[in-house]
């Protein structure tokens, strides 16, 4: 229940997810919102899983969330779809924390 005792609407969850996707897509590839939507579910489509599902595996992924040695078939198909993407775009550690790459804070 949120803040005013109403039950979560899980299609209002389900568009947040998938809009956040699109918002992911869009952010590395620089494309349209109509293109990282048909994107996500003509792969979806080839991996043969639910546009939801693997729109919440690559959110999972480009939070860093995504268990490593999962084999959710969503999570497997957002790994080949996108994750060289991510990967390309991810500071290294020590970038993140104002360090070198062993994570050595810089002068």
């Amino acid at each position: 229940m949120d803040t005013l005792g109403r039950s979560p609407d899980p299609r209002r969850a389900g568009a947040r997810v998938l809009d956040t996707a699109e918002g992911v897509l869009i952010a590395l590839r620089g494309c349209s919102l109509n293109k990282a939507f048909v994107e996500i579910v003509q792969t979806a489509k080839a991996h043969n899983v639910s546009t939801l599902s693997l729109a919440d595996a690559l959110v999972a992924l480009a939070q860093n969330q995504a268990s490593q040695d999962g084999d959710d078939a969503a999570l497997v198909a957002a790994r080949a779809a996108w994750a060289h993407l991510l990967d390309r775009v991810r500071p290294s550690r020590g970038a993140r924390y104002g360090g070198d790459d062993r994570g050595v804070p810089s002068a």
